[in-house]
C-alpha cells in the first residue's frame, strides 16, 4: 500500500471518529435538556423519555469502551477484536452514532 493511501485512510478514519463523537455529544446535550425540563416541569413526553433512555444506553456503551483503554494495558489491541467478535454474535458494544454512520458508509 502506498504511503499516501495509508495517510488518506488514517485521515478518513479520524474524520469518521470525530463525526461520531460530535453526534454523541449532541445527543448528550439533548438528553441534558430533557433532564433539565423534567426537573423544572416534573414531566416529559413519551418521545423525550424514549430519547433519554436511548442516550443513557449509548453513554453507558461509550463508557464501557473507553474505560478499558485507560485502565488496561494492551486494550487498544483487545477492544477492536472484542467489538468485532461481539458484532458477529449480534451484540452491539458501540453507541448508535458509531454503528449508524458505519452502516451508511458501506
Amino acid at each position: 500500500m502506498e504511503k499516501l493511501a495509508i495517510i488518506e485512510k488514517i485521515e478518513s478514519g479520524a474524520h469518521h471518529f470525530l463525526h461520531c463523537v460530535r453526534i454523541e455529544y449532541d445527543g448528550t446535550r439533548e438528553a441534558g435538556s430533557i433532564v433539565r425540563k423534567y426537573m423544572t416541569e416534573g414531566k416529559i413526553s413519551s418521545e423525550e423519555e424514549h430519547t433519554l433512555k436511548l442516550q443513557l444506553v449509548d453513554s453507558l456503551k461509550l463508557v464501557g469502551v473507553v474505560v478499558p483503554f485507560v485502565l488496561i494495558p494492551g486494550a487498544s489491541i483487545l477492544m477492536p477484536i472484542l467489538i468485532r467478535v461481539a458484532g458477529k454474535h449480534n451484540i452491539e458494544l458501540l453507541p448508535a452514532a458509531f454503528t449508524a454512520t458505519k452502516e451508511t458508509a458501506k
